[in-house]
């Protein structure tokens, strides 16, 4: 809230040193009588309300002049420029996503859906898109500046998605590169998770980094899961029940290749805290500098003033004038 005329204000402490200074002296001047016969008295409830119409005209004008001095309400608006990173994150969707973290007892996609939507968040200025994966690859959700949209196509991954299995990290790659090159941008990376080896697909993993060195995309390469993780069966006659996966297939050597050929940089996930700290070393290492510039909107507000003033004003020359005028 500003006032536009502020020095108007300066009127109402003037107003109100007039007010008392009337009421002391003016209201206080005597003359000596022999008898008070001649005069009618002012007795009761009613003489202590006799002050009420001047204060409520003394208020209707304070609040006449907070008027005049354009009280204005403000609206901000940040707007923001800048080159904004182009991600794309590629999701490894294959059945052996489905293993369990036994740290948090939640899938490992589940895991990845989780800090892929904390990731998304951090971004604002970033464009991001979505390529899921298992024998076959596409794109989920083309680079976009929505992030209640990435959240929400996020939230729609699953293993079940492709209506295959295996693990095509090459296509994968392809598929993100292709979405990237044709984008002018500065800065794009790839982000890559996944908890398999390439098993899958007509391009070779190496070949599609190879790709993407050639058109300046980075990759980071996050490796997901541990030996330690177990899956949720369904047994005929023991119901659900936990088996424990046989080892790992995770081919850590490639991801690190793919990541070293590009600029990247891989991260060991076994746990859904590793996964966390993995996004995060992410985030820090890939920075938007954003410049904001702000703009401010003022409203006028006098008018929620200057009607109650109106009111309050009659009210009290209309009580002077009537049942708490001042009797002779």
């Amino acid at each position: 809230m500003r006032f536009l005329y502020t020095y108007l204000l300066l009127l109402i402490p003037i107003i109100l040193i007039f007010f008392f200074v009337k009421e002391k002296y003016y209201r206080k001047s005597f003359l000596k009588f022999s008898t008070l016969s001649f005069f009618g008295k002012e007795t009761g409830i009613r003489t202590k309300f006799l002050i009420l119409p001047d204060i409520l005209m003394l208020l209707g004008i304070s609040l006449v002049i907070i008027a005049l001095a354009r009280p204005q309400s403000s609206s901000k608006y940040e707007n923001f420029q800048a080159n904004g990173i182009d991600i794309m994150l590629v999701m490894d969707t294959s059945t052996s996503m489905e293993a369990v973290d036994p740290t948090v007892n939640i899938s490992r996609i589940q895991n990845a859906k989780e800090r892929a939507k904390e990731f998304i968040l951090k971004r604002v200025s970033d464009r991001i898109g979505i390529v899921v994966f298992s024998e076959v690859a596409f794109t989920q959700c083309p680079l976009t500046l929505d992030k209640d949209a990435l959240v929400n196509f996020v939230d729609i991954v699953n293993t079940r998605m492709t209506k295959t299995d295996g693990t095509a990290i090459g296509n994968a790659l392809a598929t993100a590169v292709n979405r990237l090159s044709k984008i002018d941008s500065k800065s794009k990376i790839i982000v890559l998770l996944t908890d398999g080896a390439n098993n899958r697909g007509d391009i070779s993993p190496i070949t599609a980094a190879q790709l993407a060195k050639d058109n300046g995309i980075k990759i980071y390469t996050v490796g997901i899961g541990s030996d330690k993780d177990y899956y949720e069966v369904e047994d005929l006659f023991w119901g659900k029940r936990q088996v424990q996966s046989q080892g790992n297939d995770l081919d850590e050597a490639l991801l690190k290749e793919i990541a070293m050929k590009t600029d990247g940089e891989y991260f060991l996930a076994q746990t859904s805290k590793d996964l966390y700290n993995a996004f995060s070393s992410i985030d820090k290492l890939e920075k938007t500098t954003v410049e904001y510039t702000k703009s401010v909107n003022y409203n006028e507000q006098y008018k929620k003033v200057l009607f109650p003033a109106f009111w309050i004003l009659i009210l009290g020359f209309l009580l002077k004038i009537t049942i708490l005028k001042r009797l002779p």
